[in-house]
């Protein structure tokens, strides 16, 4: 850990000590002045790069954020106070600047670095004199000790915590993916982001690629294939260190970056950093938000040590085993897509064709022919169904994953002209994971329920809801088509169930319940309930 000798220079947001030990400080020499406005500003000795603190103004707007870059056009020089005329004062991170008419700009420093109060009005009022300087100075230097203190020890109590989670995790888990998943639930917690997310090699090590994803919602962010020096993780992973970036489509270090696909995640302000194994980049950890956020230095030095520390016990061969699971898998899937798109298409074709010609054809011994073909088509196509359905269940079903992975599976099948598809999710935060066997079971029913809604209900629009609590989720696959008579989707015996049987062995196999309904006016709902954390059925 870092020494008393060696402080975290700034909170790095994520305790936001400073900024509350200086918030009656900077209030009461804004009221003292009658100023429109006031701020703290700093710069560390080891950065060129002026920062916001504190900020107050009249109506109570936080105008300038903990940690974000500004540019004042005014700064002191020496101890002495500076009277400024017209001052800008600029943010780095966004588009937005303050004009003041008039202010007072007094210095203050310490052992880590200077800073400035800035008292000053935007209206042409001109300021009251208050408070001497020196007294203001000094109030700011004793705040932001007793803030950076604070500060410095709620960050290492909070990684003490990240760091015992990962290893009690550690201690039960044998695989190198639940463990890098225990490291990643880990960092979305300590850094109290939206998202988190884990890249790793496929064939050419070259290319990474997204294995593991905690709040990421589409499936074109999730394909992304990242290589080195390309976006935040490639420069991660040129540099062999943890990398930020406050606003990824603004970010001019960033090269040849995924800007399209990050902004329709909505990710805004990111960190990413390289896991080391036995001096090799063996995958990158990303946190991100889909607001602005001023990640600091000292966000990369706590991202830096938590994975360093996180990743200890991880080793060379079991990340070469995992790597090549998912190698595995996702040429699979990719293959058992492939399959479903050309052969169950055609069978589909072949099953119009026949009722066509059923229709033209009144010849008993004829019709008996086409009903023998038909119900082989569907036969073929469930068993088919079923064999490809096994192809999208992982290998190893234990530990637990991302409930958003859910929807991502099922909205990523290739999409048939004219039919429209929209999803809804209602999750909770702290409820957003499930056990794998559950969200496989819930994959298989919402894949199979819109290629049937499709194929067969002469639907316009499919939507895909998905409800979470703490103990259940719910699937809903709602079409608009001509609908069914339910006693044949319930009878698995019948013709026209068309996969239902599927279905209902994999919401079984996990406990659950798949039920049948109809949507109005027309159309068919499917619903699967399964408990949340399930692994198999209750013996």
């Amino acid at each position: 850990m870092t020494g008393a000798t060696d402080p975290y220079v700034l909170d790095g947001g994520l305790s936001h000590e400073i900024q509350a030990a200086l918030h009656t400080i900077i209030d009461e020499n804004r009221i003292a002045l009658e100023a429109d406005f006031a701020v703290v500003t700093y710069r560390p000795h080891s950065s060129a790069t002026t920062v916001a603190l504190a900020s107050s103004t009249r109506d109570g707007e936080e105008f300038f954020r903990p940690n974000e870059p500004l540019i004042p056009s005014e700064s002191p020089v020496g101890k002495h106070p500076l009277l400024a005329v017209d001052m800008q004062i600029r943010s780095l991170l966004r588009q937005r600047s303050l004009r003041l008419s008039s202010a007072i700009v007094v210095p203050w420093s310490d052992e880590c670095g200077v800073g400035a109060l800035i008292v000053g009005n935007s209206s042409l009022e001109p300021l009251t004199s208050g408070v001497s300087s020196a007294r203001r100075s000094v109030e700011v230097v004793n705040a932001v000790h007793s803030g950076r203190t604070a500060g410095m020890s709620k960050i290492r109590s909070d990684l003490h915590a990240a760091l015992k989670e990962v290893a009690e995790a550690n201690a039960c888990l044998s695989d190198a993916e639940s463990r890098l998943a225990a490291i990643l639930h880990s960092a979305k917690r300590l850094f109290n982001t939206e998202v988190s997310y884990l890249a790793m090699p496929q064939r050419d090590r070259s290319v990474f690629t997204f294995t593991q994803t905690l709040g990421i919602h589409t499936p074109a962010f999730r394909g992304l294939k990242v290589e080195e020096g390309h976006g935040l993780g490639g420069l991660a992973r040129l540099l062999q260190r943890p990398v930020r970036s406050l606003d990824y489509s603004q970010d001019d270090q960033l090269k040849f970056a995924f800007i399209a696909e990050t902004k329709g995640e909505g990710i805004v302000s990111a960190m990413a950093a390289p896991v080391m194994v036995d001096g090799e980049v063996n995958a990158v950890i990303y946190i991100g938000d889909r607001r602005l956020r001023a990640f600091s230095e000292t966000d990369e030095r706590i991202l830096e040590e938590f994975t360093g520390f996180a990743t200890l016990g991880l080793e060379q061969l079991k990340i070469d085993e995992y790597r090549g699971q998912v190698i595995k898998r996702d040429e699979r899937e990719r293959l058992a897509y492939a399959i479903h798109d050309s052969v169950v298409r055609r069978l589909v074709e072949i099953g119009y064709v026949v009722d066509e010609s059923r229709r033209s054809v009144t010849s008993p011994e004829a019709q008996r022919h086409f009903a023998a073909i038909e119900k082989s088509i569907e036969s073929a196509m469930d068993a088919l169904r079923g064999q490809l359905s096994q192809a999208f269940v992982e290998e190893d079903s234990t530990g637990e994953t991302d409930a958003y992975r859910v929807i991502n599976k099922i909205m990523e099948l290739r999409h048939v002209p004219g039919i429209t598809r929209s999803h809804g999710e209602n999750i909770e935060p702290r409820f957003s994971s499930m056990s794998v066997p559950a969200a496989n079971a819930l994959i298989r029913v919402g894949q199979e329920a819109v290629v049937n809604a499709e194929r067969h209900s002469g639907c316009n629009h499919i939507h895909v809801q998905l409800d979470l609590d703490a103990q259940q989720a719910t699937l809903s696959i709602r079409d608009n088509g001509r609908g069914m008579p339910l006693w044949q989707l319930e009878n698995p015996a019948s013709p026209l169930h068309f996969g239902v049987g599927g279905m209902q062995e994999a919401v079984y196999s996990v406990g659950g319940l798949l039920t049948f309904g109809r949507t109005s006016p027309f159309g068919l709902t499917v619903t699967a309930h399964v408990d949340r954390l399930r692994t198999g059925k209750k013996q």
